[in-house]
């Protein structure tokens, strides 16, 4: 992928308006005082970036001096055109203005004017050959000429020439990659466009300083500089900044792992520089969502996407052949590499690969070489010959190493640390793996979201090192068994598992908002209720498709906008500078927390080669060695069609399943199974396991209580929890049976066909949960019980409540699921005229809330799942209302009938 350099773009001319001229009849003398009424309003036009409006007024005040013939006026209002001229990048037509200006001060011998018209040329040609020199790539002497204009810029402060000359004296320093002149120039020259309200500058000194945020991988605050730099080019509706925003932010989505994001803003950008017809960026374009499909393809294994990558880079490759983008070039081949090596053709992939370094290594681009040559190591190891793969990625780590470039290094290490273990050299390969861990885990520190904290740990192998160390150490165990290799394998298990979730808890117990910005924090409120207010207006009945498409895409805006305040409150907040850094718990630790002799973590790590179970009791930890990932992976997904299909009576895979993943880690104590599932398992109901090699099944359930955490550091952490200050005095919260609408008995309400992604397209009455929630009234009748039906099962309801006085909060109504979007998973609430609320208590809604229960019941469908993501297992709501403060949330992973789930629920 390449980051486009933002360039000075020249925008094109507006036409001169004149006064009186051609008319058929006189016009009276325009007097000094009509002058300066449209001289000041060009000043002041200027200084609201409304250009073309100064055009005009300033041309206003040019006919009237020429008319009453006062140079002084006229030359003043040249000199005023020409720095707009300027400020515009019409570096021609603002020469022909300073002449103009010139001759009209030479000719009526006005000193100081000719002073100033002398130094605005000098700094003009100053400026032009230092431009000039950064293209011809003498950067020294492109530094050299800027470095005199700003000089003279000063001496006769103008601050508009200052401010451009600044931002562009940082090109050569970008070029020759010295990040931190670069991001000093920048934010000299952004502090001055904000003085000058210059917002066309404003957004291109934010563009280039979140190219030096992405540059360093501080991926926070390079997505904050482009939001920012993409809200001023949508305002000044500047397409060509607006795409050039849209591609850098969709690279970010893309190295962070969240691609579907990425593509829709790939999308918009092919669109805008198909329709701009700038085939420079159409290629790039095409070389990104080439690179995004191939990364799909990995987690899919899809023949789909990786047709869909080909078929990108293949147009990428000719465009960029037929009209010599050499860098875009090298990029296409070098990907086009990796797609056929993902496909196992090594002759055509190495042909890419050779080709793609060739012209590399004549770029010098040292970036670039290093990559092709991870890519080239990593063929060699698929190929066994490791021997020369290490040869490929010692040079590529070296290269890497010179620039400090963590985002290569990682994979670099890592591949050699594959190719040590393939030869059996586990020291080195240990060394290697963790190198990668490390540059990875300063990488991820960096990103303040926990969204994009998950997605890049558990995106492009990134969680594959940490598989690789315990691997290593599960393999040292066996010939040293007196170390403790194993407790050391189990450490980095945990430190793999579920870190964003972990990170979140961290957060949960904070206070986000004192000593923010309140414009902030009111921002944030007014988004959430824009986009509960756009839901609503999904509901409304016979919409158009084209409405509902507006929609969702305004949707999808605030969404995109309520991400970024977010992400700019934790940046500016004083609490969340000073957070803890969550500690992965030792094995001591976690064997502490076990309450008796009878109770076991199970922990499971599943690796591409290897597979590992951890079992941790009070005084002993056991690892048991597994298949590999793939072949549980159709083991489990074999046996959840079993036990999804009613007719099924042959449970023995059931049974395989238990002595593969459970039976060499149990004894004749262990009575509780505390499981922290990895990858497919946290899909696998461990319940449902037979227990029984005989043709009558005996499930797991039966013999054990069985329980899941995310990870045993979470475990500690939800433990650990802060709680209010008192406990709660109200045993039950109930909402259930809510009210859908009018049509709701009659048939099922199709109130969700407008949404995008929903897991069910309609809406229909649960009359069981009516039931449901007064059985459990009934269970409680002596306590402090609140039960809300119908009309009343509302969400403005729900937010009003005090929550914190509840041990238990009950939900049985329908659950909404988006596995693609997460923060859109809700829970369907009653939904009334009077509402101010969509009825959806959404998963971001839910973070907000404040509880302090020991129990959060979701008695609906699939309430259990979400979006899966390598090594932090299902995002969904469960793990929202942990954050809110639950101790303990019973969930389901299956669709559940309204009638047995009123029953089950009543004897649970």
């Amino acid at each position: 992928m390449q980051a486009r350099m933002l360039l000075c773009c020249c925008i094109g001319l507006f036409l001169y308006s004149t006064i009186g001229e051609g008319s058929s009849f006189s016009s009276p003398l325009l007097t000094e005082t009509d002058f300066q009424a449209h001289f000041n309003l060009g000043i002041e036009q200027k200084s609201k970036s409304e250009f073309k409006k100064a055009k005009e007024s300033f041309q206003k005040a040019l006919d009237i001096a020429r008319k009453n013939k006062d140079g002084k006026n006229e030359s003043e209002t040249l000199i005023q055109m020409a720095l707009l001229q300027w400020i515009q990048g019409e570096f021609a037509q603002s020469d022909e203005r300073l002449k103009e200006a010139s001759s009209v001060a030479e000719r009526l011998d006005l000193k100081g004017l000719k002073e100033r018209v002398l130094a605005f040329m000098t700094i003009n040609q100053l400026y032009k050959e230092g431009k000039q020199f950064n293209s011809d790539d003498q950067f020294d002497d492109s530094i050299q000429k800027l470095e005199e204009a700003i000089a003279e810029a000063k001496r006769i402060h103008s601050p508009d020439h200052e401010m451009r000359c600044l931002r562009v004296l940082s090109l050569p320093y970008w070029r020759k990659e010295d990040l931190g002149k670069f991001h000093s120039l920048n934010q000299a020259a952004l502090k001055i466009a904000r003085e000058l309200n210059n917002k066309t500058d404003e957004g291109r000194c934010l563009f280039n300083i979140g190219l030096y945020y992405s540059e360093v991988e501080d991926y926070s605050q390079a997505l904050r500089h482009y939001e920012e730099a993409l809200t001023l080019a949508r305002e000044l509706n500047n397409i060509n900044d607006e795409a050039l925003c849209l591609n850098n932010i969709s690279e970010i989505y893309i190295f962070l792992g969240n691609y579907d994001r990425a593509l829709k803003f790939m999308d918009n950008v092919l669109k805008i520089d198909r329709q701009l017809q700038d085939f420079a960026y159409v290629a790039m374009d095409l070389n990104n969502i080439g690179v995004t499909h191939r990364k799909m393809g990995l987690i899919s294994k899809k023949t789909e996407d990786f047709k869909k990558a080909k078929d990108s880079l293949l147009e990428c490759l000719e465009l960029s052949k037929k009209n010599n983008y050499t860098e875009t070039e090298i990029n296409a081949l070098n990907n086009l590499g990796t797609v056929f090596l993902d496909l196992k053709d090594y002759s055509s992939s190495l042909n890419y690969f050779n080709q793609a370094l060739e012209k590399a290594k004549k770029t010098e681009n040292k970036k670039e070489v290093s990559n092709i040559l991870i890519n080239i190591g990593v063929a060699h190891v698929e190929q066994e010959d490791h021997q020369g793969a290490v040869g490929f990625l010692q040079e590529a780590i070296n290269l890497s190493s010179e620039q400090e470039m963590a985002n290569i290094l990682w994979e670099a290490h890592y591949e050699i640390g594959n190719a040590y273990l393939r030869q059996k050299n586990y020291e080195k390969a240990l060394y290697s793996y963790k190198k990668a861990i490390t540059l990875i885990e300063d990488i991820r520190s960096r990103i303040n979201l926990e969204e994009l904290k998950a997605s890049y740990l558990g995106s492009d192998k990134r969680i594959e090192p940490y598989h690789g160390v315990v691997d290593v150490f599960c393999k040292l165990s066996h010939s040293d068994p007196e170390r403790n290799f194993f407790s050391e394998a189990f450490s980095y298990v945990e430190r793999s598992k579920a870190r964003a979730f972990l990170d979140s808890l961290i957060v949960a117990q904070i206070n986000l908002s004192q000593g923010v910005d309140k414009k902030l924090l009111n921002q944030e409120e007014s988004l959430m209720k824009e986009i509960s207010n756009l839901n609503l207006k999904l509901l409304i009945p016979d919409l158009k498709q084209t409405e509902a498409d507006d929609i969702n895409y305004q949707i999808s805006a605030k969404e995109q906008g309520l991400e970024s305040v977010r992400r700019q409150i934790r940046m500016s907040s004083p609490a969340f500078a000073n957070i803890r850094d969550p500690q992965i718990i030792s094995l001591q630790e976690a064997q502490a927390l076990l309450p008796d002799n009878q109770t076991a973590f199970f922990e499971y790590s599943l690796g591409k080669t290897q597979s590992y179970a951890f079992v941790i009791s009070k005084n002993n930890l056991k690892a048991i060695t597994l298949p590999r990932y793939q072949e549980i992976q159709k083991m489990v997904k074999d046996y959840l069609q079993i036990i999804s299909d009613k007719d099924t009576a042959n449970f023995q895979l059931g049974h395989t399943l238990f002595e593969t993943l459970v039976l060499a880690g149990l004894n004749d104590q262990i009575k509780n199974l505390i499981i922290s599932p990895d990858g497919i398992l946290h899909y696998l109901p461990f319940e449902a396991l037979n227990t029984c090699p005989e043709e009558n099944p005996s499930w797991l359930i039966q013999s054990f209580k069985i329980s899941y955490v995310p990870s045993i550091t979470v475990y500690r952490e939800i433990l650990q929890q802060e709680r209010g200050p008192s406990k709660p005095h109200l045993n039950v919260l109930a909402f259930g049976d809510p009210y859908f609408g009018p049509q709701e008995e009659q048939s099922p309400t199709e109130l969700l066909k407008n949404f995008t992604l929903a897991s069910v397209s309609n809406l229909y009455r649960l009359k069981h949960s009516g039931e449901e929630v007064d059985r459990i009234s009934s269970i409680f009748k002596n306590k402090k019980v609140d039960i809300y039906k119908r009309q009343e099962a509302t969400e403005d309801r729900l937010k009003k409540l005090n929550l914190e006085t509840y041990k238990i909060i009950h939900f049985a109504t329908h659950g909404l699921i988006n596995d693609k979007l997460p923060d859109r998973s809700s829970i369907a609430l009653s939904m009334t005229e009077s509402s101010m609320e969509d009825g959806f208590l959404q998963m971001r809604e839910i973070f907000n809330l404040k509880l302090n229960s020991d129990l959060v019941t979701l008695s609906a469908c699939q309430t259990g799942l979400g979006r899966f993501i390598r090594g932090e297992g299902l995002v969904g709501l469960s793990r929202a209302f942990f954050y809110a403060g639950a101790s303990t949330t019973l969930i389901s992973l299956w669709p559940v009938h309204d009638q047995t789930s009123s029953q089950l629920m009543g004897r649970f």
